[in-house]
C-alpha cells in the first residue's frame, strides 16, 4: 500500500487524536481529541473548553505536535495497525467562523452511528460567553510509522509524507 493510501485509511479510520502543546513556560501537554479531518489544506477541526489546558497552550504556542495511531485495520495484514505524526500550526476561530464551523463538524461524520447517539453541543456555547471554541490546526508536516522496518527489527523509524500526497485527496 502506497504512503498516501496508508495515510488516507488512517485519517478516515481513527477517530481520536492526540495533540501536544506547550505552555508559556514550554511545559508540555498531550491531550485527545475528536476533530473533523478535512482537505486541501489537510486540517483538523475540533472544539474543547476555552479554559482546558490545550486550549490555553494553543493561544501562547501556536506550534502544535500530534499522532494518530490505527490498530483496527485488516487492511494492513498481520500487523493490523498503523500510525502517523504531524506537526501543524493551530488557532482558536473566531465567532464570525464558529458558524461554519460548526455545520462542517456536524455534517457527514464518518461516526454518524456513535454521535447521533449522544447529544449534541449547542452553538451558543461554542461562541460568546459560551464554555467551548472550535479549534483548527493546519498540518505542516506528516510522518508515517515504518512498519515494515518495525516487524524486521522492532526499531521505531518514521516516514515523511509530502503533503502534496494528503491535500488532494
Amino acid at each position: 500500500m502506497s504512503l498516501k493510501q496508508r495515510s488516507l485509511v488512517l485519517l478516515h479510520t481513527t477517530r481520536f487524536v492526540t495533540f501536544a502543546t506547550l505552555n508559556p513556560e514550554n511545559v508540555p501537554w498531550a491531550t485527545t481529541v475528536e476533530p473533523k479531518i478535512l482537505f486541501n489544506p489537510l486540517r483538523f477541526l475540533w472544539y474543547s473548553a476555552h479554559q482546558s489546558q490545550h486550549s490555553q497552550n494553543i493561544r501562547y504556542h501556536s506550534q502544535v505536535s500530534g499522532t494518530l495511531f490505527n490498530y483496527h485495520l485488516p487492511e494492513f495484514g498481520s500487523a493490523g495497525f498503523d500510525g502517523a505524526q504531524f506537526t501543524g500550526v493551530a488557532r482558536e476561530l473566531s465567532v464570525d467562523e464558529s458558524a461554519d464551523a460548526y455545520r462542517e463538524f456536524h455534517q457527514n461524520s464518518l461516526f454518524d452511528e456513535t454521535q447521533n447517539a449522544l447529544p449534541s453541543i449547542a452553538l451558543e456555547q461554542l461562541q460568546g460567553n459560551g464554555h467551548s471554541r472550535f479549534y483548527e490546526l493546519i498540518v505542516e508536516q506528516w510522518w508515517l510509522f515504518d512498519t515494515a522496518h518495525w516487524l524486521t527489527s522492532q526499531e521505531s523509524r518514521r516516514i515523511p509524507v509530502p503533503l502534496s500526497y494528503l491535500n488532494n485527496e
